[in-house]
């Protein structure tokens, strides 16, 4: 059992105190799984973890019980890296995910689904019309819808498909017209127009900065529906056990919707914010009309340390330096060649400075995002050696390409190194990672070994010898085993059955005492904490095929990587992570241990309660879930107790 560490801790005397007990209290604190008899909240912190006879001492008069009913308590799940405010666009919006998420099989239900909608909604002349979540690889066509397939649904309305992976899109012929992409526009830097090879018309399917122009063009509710929302998008996490989010790649709306929510004391999870490199600028100048306020990163230093507006100093010396200001690039435009790579900010610039590294209402940035490659469910991961089966149109040679160059990713992670901010890259090919190994290489040759804990997202390709050079990077990778399930029978057509048997090496990282953390990329898959866990144990595709059994790891270090690991990629294991006194009170209460049930069964454990700093914010069967989001409703339709079940929590 954990003991009472230390003896006492600092909370509001007059705050009433809650302890937990009468079921497995699993702290997720230590390499092996350490139980608990009863946990006591007092005023948003944990102030004692041990024996019931302590607790009870602990609690003190006027306090409540809950009585666990044999139900387990963990530390709140931490979202490693994801898109939380990316739902509000599409929330009630249809979704063309295949099961199980959605109900889309084949290139018809694509057309039914945006034909039904488009009759049921209309919109002015020219506006654009999108939708989520299609995926080629689990189509019965195994093939991209093109323009004519959407021509085929409407001539006039501009309608845009957004792949599940988020890197490619697909537009009808109005919506090209829209963004003037036609024969003659070459491909963008870091981008790939498809085209019909006898024709060399577009065929409609854009690979990543390539869709870019259209991201300007979706509809966006007025701030009170996008509030409004964002409050349901939060419950719908919070319904998976998740106390702390990401917005991984941020850009002014989403920052600006954040920072509202916070404001008005409707973020009811932590948010981390990751503002993506190209946007620095526009950032810049929303806070240069806000504040003044300077940039500083305190690694390891406690995320609650604010007093009068002014952070807490970090916890060893040099860890804090202020970064020179940001300039801005507002209005640059995605050009071809050399002009498309976007240099970091000059030092001594006299525009705004972004505040790094501590929590505001609940908010805070945590860096910034670097995008290397893209996705390799849709074959635009940039591999070291070519693709086994090429997309339809390529050479055998054929291994995807770098969104960034070797130059450009060199010089951001200097300017994170050089300024102390965490640097997080998207990189799921090798070719990718390696870019980002370089560069980190680098950066430390020059600037030293700080702890910025800079973060391989995705590193879905890892070969074995890059996760050792990971590892003395002081690198944290941040895997995403789901695509074993979700997508693991297509990357064993993709890549071979070798390089897929390696897909999130979570394995190999472990026996090499790499700390990792696992993430579902929401709203590439759903945010469900549990079924991720239990990708990384059972690696099983949806076929059947166990995908890499060496990569398997046991169901206690799935956990750590979604609680203690997770917290330490966001220099918070100082108060989130595990259930030890002084932390922060953030507990998800699970129907089961899922240290106790069979790996094949961790995913069918239900939510019963989320609690942040002491608060609940998801009760299952007493919070509903708003069912017009086709994700919600996927939720919903897969556990109908959801609906009904009512709790006894005392």
């Amino acid at each position: 059992m954990v003991g009472p560490l230390p003896a006492a801790v600092a909370a509001p005397a007059a705050a009433s105190a809650t302890l937990y007990a009468d079921g497995p209290i699993l702290t997720m604190a230590g390499p092996q799984p350490s139980y608990a008899e009863a946990l006591v909240e007092r005023g948003g912190r944990i102030v004692y973890v041990g024996p019931l006879a302590g607790a009870i001492r602990a609690a003190g008069g006027g306090g409540k019980r809950v009585n666990l009913a044999g139900r387990a308590l963990l530390p709140g799940f931490i979202d490693a890296h994801g898109h939380l405010p990316d739902y509000v666009a599409t929330w009630g919006r249809p979704d063309l995910s295949p099961p199980p998420v959605g109900s889309t099989r084949r290139i018809a239900d694509i057309q039914a689904t945006v034909r039904t909608y488009l009759a049921s909604h209309p919109a002015p002349a020219g506006q654009l019309q999108f939708f989520m979540g299609y995926d080629d690889s689990l189509l019965e066509e195994k093939r991209h819808p093109t323009r004519a397939d959407l021509d085929a649904v409407s001539a006039t309305v501009p309608i845009l498909l957004i792949h599940a992976s988020g890197h490619l899109v697909v537009a009808n012929s109005p919506a090209l017209a829209l963004v003037k992409i036609s024969k003659a526009t070459p491909d963008p830097a870091g981008g790939h127009i498809q085209r019909d090879p006898a024709t060399g018309e577009p065929t409609g399917v854009l690979e990543e900065t390539a869709g870019l122009p259209f991201m300007a063009l979706i509809p966006q509710p007025d701030l009170a529906e996008k509030l409004g929302r964002f409050d349901q998008v939060q419950k719908w996490w919070a319904s998976f056990g998740i106390t702390t989010a990401q917005d991984g790649l941020s850009n002014p709306g989403n920052l600006a919707l954040l920072r509202e929510a916070g404001r008005q004391g409707r973020l009811i999870l932590d948010v981390v914010s990751y503002p993506f490199f190209r946007v620095l600028g526009e950032l810049s100048s929303l806070d240069q009309r806000a504040s003044s306020r300077a940039v500083i990163h305190t690694p390891g230093s406690d995320p609650r340390a604010v007093a009068n507006g002014k952070a807490a100093s970090a916890s060893a010396p040099g860890t804090t330096a202020p970064i020179s200001s940001l300039v801005s690039n507002a209005g640059r435009e995605f050009a071809s060649g050399a002009e498309a790579a976007m240099p970091p900010p000059a030092d001594g610039a006299t525009t705004a400075k972004l505040e790094v590294g501590i929590y505001r209402n609940h908010l805070k940035i945590g860096g910034i995002k670097l995008t290397g490659d893209g996705s390799p469910q849709g074959k635009t991961a940039y591999m070291s050696q070519p693709y086994a089966v090429p997309p339809p149109g390529q050479k055998a040679d054929y291994r995807a390409y770098a969104v960034m160059n070797q130059q450009e990713v060199s010089d951001w992670v200097a300017f994170g190194y050089r300024n102390n901010i965490q640097i997080i890259t998207h990189t799921n090919g090798d070719a990718a990672l390696d870019q980002f190994l370089v560069a980190v290489q680098q950066a430390r040759a020059t600037y030293g070994a700080k702890d910025l804990r800079p973060v391989a997202i995705h590193a879905q390709l890892a070969r074995h010898d890059q996760v050792d050079r990971i590892k003395a990077l002081g690198i944290v990778p941040s895997f995403f085993t789901a695509h074993t399930f979700f997508w693991g029978d297509w990357h064993r057509q993709s890549f071979g059955e070798q390089r897929a048997a390696g897909i999130s090496p979570t394995g190999y990282a472990y026996a090499k005492g790499v700390i990792f953390t696992n993430h579902n990329d929401a709203p590439v898959v759903p945010p469900d904490m549990l079924r991720l866990a239990q990708t990384a144990v059972v690696r099983t595709t949806r076929s059947g095929f166990v995908l890499g059994p060496a990569e398997r790891v046991s169901p206690y270090v799935a956990l750590k990587a979604m609680t203690d690991w997770a917290a330490y990629q966001y220099f918070e294991e100082k108060s989130k992570g595990t259930l030890e006194p002084g932390k922060l009170a953030d507990l998800v209460i699970l129907e089961r241990d899922p240290l106790q049930v069979d790996p094949t069964a961790v995913s069918t454990i239900k939510v019963v309660e989320t609690i942040k700093e002491g608060r609940p914010i998801f009760r299952l069967g007493l919070d509903r879930i708003d069912t017009a989001s086709a994700q919600a409703a996927s939720r919903v339709a897969a556990t109908p107790e959801l609906a009904e079940q009512r709790i006894h929590r005392h």
